[in-house]
């Protein structure tokens, strides 16, 4: 089979991006026609996340009116959750880094969730001591602390993970290939670790890496001039390499 392809440089990183999710959809016995319904409801995310009214969704996925209804319906449905249990929470602590806000404010950042989800998280974040409320003529809201981790515990949390590490990833493709930026980088490394030396990266991750970024992140408070970044750091064992050695 021969495919005519328009922008092949394009296509080929997406190509690239999509072999993972074909690789997992397989192995977890997702049929293809399931992939291709989620994949119209993934393009109907984006397109609404980029502020695109529904008219102009039909014309970009070249679809009826009727066919975005139901691509919206699939997506409160099926696929929202996450975001609505743990995502909002994520971006809230996300925005508020960069100094107080007040509710309007945080609404306004936010307009992919209904307000009354915003309002919940806020108060949720604020019994569990993450924000607190600053009083004045608009009171706003600030972190408690210089960091903060959500509970990766739950299922809809664990999804609320990938779907912020597949964002930092997307995001580096983009930089990266697109944008022609060299400030985003990759390190790929493939190397062997003794067992009893597997909780020394872990280690490492807790006391050394994670510090480093709160004093960095800390760092550029009163700073005019900074970058926001987005890291991800990965390691697992390479369950194809043990195999052939049992």
């Amino acid at each position: 089979m021969t495919l005519e392809l328009e922008n092949k440089e394009a296509q080929q990183v997406a190509y690239a991006a999509l072999r993972p999710a074909a690789r997992l959809a397989l192995g977890a016995g997702v049929s293809l026609r399931e992939i291709k319904k989620l994949v119209e409801i993934a393009f109907y995310q984006e397109a609404k996340t980029s502020g695109l009214k529904m008219r102009e969704i039909s014309d970009v996925l070249s679809v009826s009116m009727a066919k975005v209804g139901l691509l919206s319906k699939g997506l409160k449905n099926h696929f929202v959750q996450p975001d609505v249990e743990h995502g909002v929470s994520r971006k809230i602590l996300s925005l508020l880094w960069a100094g107080p806000l007040s509710k309007s404010r945080i609404q306004q950042a936010l307009p992919d969730f209904e307000s009354a989800a915003v309002e919940q998280a806020i108060k949720q974040l604020i019994d569990e001591e993450r924000v607190h409320e600053i009083d004045g003529r608009t009171p706003l809201f600030k972190l408690s602390a210089a960091a903060h981790r959500l509970d990766t515990n739950p299922w809809m949390a664990k999804i609320d993970g990938l779907n912020t590490l597949l964002e930092f990833v997307s995001r580096t493709i983009e930089t990266r290939f697109f944008e022609d930026d060299d400030r985003a980088n990759v390190r790929n490394l493939a190397f062997r670790v003794r067992d009893e030396d597997l909780e020394k990266i872990q280690q490492f991750y807790e006391e050394q890496l994670f510090p480093l970024i709160v004093k960095l992140d800390g760092a550029v408070e009163d700073e005019a001039s900074s970058t926001p970044m987005k890291l991800s750091l990965l390691w697992t064992p390479d369950q194809e390499k043990l195999n052939e050695h049992e």
